[in-house]
């Protein structure tokens, strides 16, 4: 895990120009405070630290009169992608669109089909394997509770992302289109996947890509003030 910092940062950048009011969450389990923060997150993915990021969000839209509590929306890419996943299941009421990028959403799918340094540096140290706790891996994976969704999701993924496969991403629009989700603009979930994109891009060309799909989706489903 690493941790938000008070420097430059593209994406709040570009949220930020756009006219949106930006949260970075250092939730436990992040660098910079300590091992027992950071180890917080064992055995526990999914779990407290998701509530870490409601927690704030309810937080500041409470304090902050100039917010607009009618247009929250969580957003994140690869872990962040887990957690934009994860309160769009967990905490519907709370946001008004969710944008889960290069994200993980079934724990079991993701342990079998990522990169093995990742699997057993991350994945292992934080939740054991499938078959050492079967009932967590179903538990803290999103996909398990796509039912509750309750907002518009745009789902992004790269189809050649090694670390995070683009499985998980078909996966939930899968789960969607089962339990009665319509796709499209006007639907309930958006879906694109990206070609020649891996986890993330450094390619000008394809962060341009991102941040287009990811303002068009903003600005149809809860405008700018």
């Amino acid at each position: 895990m690493a941790r938000d910092a008070k420097s430059f940062d593209l994406y709040t950048q570009v949220l930020a120009m756009r006219g949106y009011s930006v949260l970075q969450v250092n939730y436990r389990g992040s660098t910079g405070r300590g091992r027992e923060f950071k180890e917080r997150l064992l055995d526990d993915w999914g779990g407290a630290e998701q509530g870490d990021v409601a927690t704030a969000a309810e937080a500041v839209i409470a304090e902050r009169d100039w917010l607009d509590d009618e247009r929250v929306v969580v957003f994140g890419g690869s872990y962040g992608g887990y957690s934009a996943y994860w309160q769009s299941v967990q905490y519907p009421d709370l946001y008004d669109a969710s944008v889960a990028w290069i994200g993980i959403s079934d724990l079991g799918d993701m342990y079998e089909n990522t990169m093995p340094h990742f699997r057993t540096e991350l994945m292992e140290k934080y939740l054991g394997t499938p078959d050492e706790n079967p009932e967590l891996y179903e538990e803290r994976s999103p996909v398990t509770h796509v039912e509750n969704v309750d907002s518009p999701l745009l789902v992004v993924h790269g189809v050649n992302d090694r670390r995070v496969p683009v499985s998980q991403a078909r996966i939930v629009r899968e789960a969607l289109e089962g339990a009665g989700y319509e796709e499209g603009e006007d639907g309930d979930f958006e879906y694109e996947e990206l070609g020649e994109e891996g986890h993330a891009s450094s390619d000008q060309a394809q962060k341009l890509r991102l941040f287009r799909l990811l303002d068009d989706f903003l600005d149809r489903r809860v405008g700018r003030a």
